[in-house]
């Protein structure tokens, strides 16, 4: 099948049986697919049941346009999506609230709405309508965004004044831009927020970016454990942009890693007016700022955002950056579900995204698919195997990503606030609920870690590789490292060559692909000398975790004790990591004694280096003094979390 036009058209209506289909005017030489609205059409139909859209965005999109020509704003009154993740329900309603007539202190909703329901083919169907207001309704509504004023005069932009405090009051020069404010209060409440926050944890940072009449363009902010949980696990960062995709009322851009349980930590907020290349330039500069200086090694965003690509290219040249291949499958079922033997074209695709280890491998597999299905002409398929060095995962192997949106086990976008906030969330109820979230998801990370600590997983081989592993990794990476101990019995070992004490291995591995028996091929290079291991899979270099490759040659060596430097830090579940002990507004209560002792030390250390600061000889003394004290409590720690394991596997014998 042909390119899907993208060309503006209005819309007509047509009855086929009992239904009623919503298509465009469209040049017959472009087929129908996806279409965009014309902003300028005035004459958009009725809604009625049986109307037909082509997606969850045409229909939304719709009913905007009817409610600006008959006079009143739309607002999401339910959703329910399925295991797909795909919106199953829906319902539009108008927006405005009157009071009552027997209580004008109370006020209801209008009654007015749509109701919308997804079909087998992945299309939408109005399912029931009400047309009736229950008040005035005005003219014409015209929406001013802030992207529509950039666009119109660009040279205001250039004008805009920046400024970043660390420590300043805001209050004399925060005001939220007109497009933020959706609710009463908001400005106020951020103000507020921030403000508190900065008394309440001393390592707050936020920053803000006002424009020429001193408003505030954009926000940043990151609390105290948010910023030392960047030290430990802020080496790759995804950039989640869902509420500006999605066109939630708050604004929101959100810095996400993940921490050695592979659940999902914050690194910071940002608010922005605009998606444009100069704000996300902005918001980096920020995190960088906010950072000490440090950038990540890896980030990770929405494909689709080409402001944000520009804006990495001037603040980060020289970090490795991919596009989310989790957001990339996700779209891909609405974009081809019109082409013939869709579900065939869908595995296809699955199939050489996720089950080709080589590069050149993708390469001939991908052009076969295009041959097959006739999708020469798809411009976004195009688009993708020309970046492909951007997503495909036999292309970004060369780097660590953590784990993250490089498989399909984890192609969820580690969103921190779902389910505390949605698109009707606004800016005063989301700085209510952002305590609750992060709260949420360091409770979650204590439970872990006491599970982690408390007790081992079992192991599956007799493997002493396997229980070296058992002993130092958390329970969600020892799981991981557990599946590939599982798939190193399907692994086939023969010596390809030697060359002293380096030996090159080939390992066949039995595999299942397209319900079909496969055998996959790589190489292993192991010296002897120094046990140092490379495996063309590059599993360990991706995500952290040593392959069954690798595992197959140590155990064709044997080799019964793991280098150190396979066994990362990053993962291991017995180092203290400062930022539980950080003083924020939220955090465990588990660890308040712990975070109370923190902070006192702290503030005693800060009266001890303001004494030694001022001569170089009292200076040198202090530091000699805490590098001798920190050897000390390094044994002493070392001691202590051996004694505890030895406890631990005493406890585990005696269960099992």
């Amino acid at each position: 099948m042909g390119e899907r036009c993208h060309s503006d058209a209005p819309l007509d209506i047509i009855s086929i049986g009992n239904e009623e289909h919503l298509i465009s005017r469209l040049p017959k030489e472009c087929k129908i697919g996806s279409i965009s609205l014309d902003e300028n059409d005035d004459d958009y139909p009725v809604p009625r049941p049986g109307m037909i859209f082509r997606s969850e965005a045409e229909a939304r999109l719709y009913y905007t346009k009817y409610a600006d020509q008959m006079g009143f704003s739309v607002k999401t009154r339910t959703s329910k999506r399925g295991g797909e993740g795909k919106v199953k329900y829906l319902i539009l309603v108008c927006s405005e609230r009157s009071r009552t007539a027997i209580d004008e202190s109370k006020k209801q909703y209008c009654t007015a709405r749509i109701n919308l329901t997804l079909r087998k083919d992945g299309t939408y169907q109005i399912s029931a309508v009400t047309l009736g207001h229950n008040h005035e309704l005005g003219s014409q509504r015209i929406t001013i965004e802030m992207k529509c004023i950039r666009k119109l005069d660009p040279e205001v932009i250039d004008m805009g004044v920046k400024k970043i405090s660390e420590q300043n009051n805001c209050g004399n020069y925060l005001q939220i831009e007109r497009h933020w404010i959706r609710e009463n209060g908001d400005g106020d409440a951020l103000q507020k927020y921030l403000v508190r926050m900065q008394e309440q944890d001393r390592n707050f940072f936020y920053a803000v970016d006002l424009d020429d009449m001193f408003s505030a363009k954009n926000v940043f902010w990151s609390d105290g454990r948010s910023r030392a949980a960047y030290e430990s696990f802020g080496d790759v960062v995804t950039v989640d942009t869902t509420c500006l995709s999605n066109h939630y009322k708050v604004p929101l851009v959100t810095f996400i890693g993940v921490n050695h349980h592979g659940q999902s930590v914050l690194f910071g907020c940002g608010l922005l007016s605009s998606d444009d290349s100069e704000s996300f330039a902005w918001l980096f500069e920020s995190l960088l700022h906010c950072m000490s200086g440090v950038p990540p090694q890896g980030i990770v965003t929405d494909h689709c955002c080409r402001a944000m690509q520009k804006a990495l290219d001037t603040v980060y040249p020289s970090i490795r950056h991919r596009w989310c291949l989790s957001n990339i499958m996700e779209k891909l079922p609405q974009l081809i579900h019109e082409y013939a033997n869709c579900k065939s074209l869908r595995d296809r695709m699955h199939s050489v995204v996720y089950d080709t280890p080589t590069t050149d491998e993708f390469e001939g597999k991908w052009k076969r698919i295009v041959e097959d299905f006739g999708l020469k002409d798809n411009k976004w398929l195009k688009e993708l195997f020309l970046e492909r060095h951007r997503w495909a995962p036999s292309f970004v192997r060369g780097g660590f990503w953590a784990g993250m949106c490089t498989n399909p086990q984890s192609e969820s976008r580690h969103a921190i606030f779902d389910g505390f906030i949605n698109q009707q969330t606004t800016l005063k109820q989301f700085v209510d609920q952002y305590n609750n979230a992060l709260q949420y998801k360091a409770e979650k990370e204590y439970i872990a870690d006491i599970h982690s600590s408390s007790n081992s997983q079992t192991c599956v081989t007799k493997s002493p590789l396997e229980r070296q592993f058992q002993s130092a990794y958390t329970h969600a990476k020892f799981l991981e490292v557990q599946r590939e101990f599982v798939g190193k019995a399907d692994c086939n070992v023969f010596v390809a060559c030697e060359d002293g004490s380096i030996c090159r291995y080939n390992v066949i591995e039995d595999m299942i692909t397209e319900d079909k028996p496969k055998e996959s091929v790589v190489e292993v290079i192991y010296n002897r000398e120094d046990c140092d291991i490379k495996c063309n899979c590059r599993l360990f270099e991706l995500r952290g975790i040593l392959c069954r490759h690798s595992l197959a040659v140590l155990s064709q060596e044997r080799v019964k004790e793991v280098p150190c430097k396979y066994i990362l830090d990053r993962w291991k579940k017995n180092i203290l990591r400062k930022h539980v002990c950080i003083k924020t507004s939220y955090g465990v209560v588990h660890f308040e004694p712990q975070v109370q002792r923190f902070d006192l030390l702290c503030k005693q250390f800060n009266s001890i280096a303001a004494a030694a600061a001022e001569f170089e000889g009292t200076s040198s003394f202090v530091k000699d003094t805490l590098c001798n004290l920190k050897e000390k409590l390094d044994s002493w720690t070392s001691l202590s979390i051996s004694s505890s394991l030895v406890d631990v596997e005493k406890h585990n014998n005696m269960i099992h």
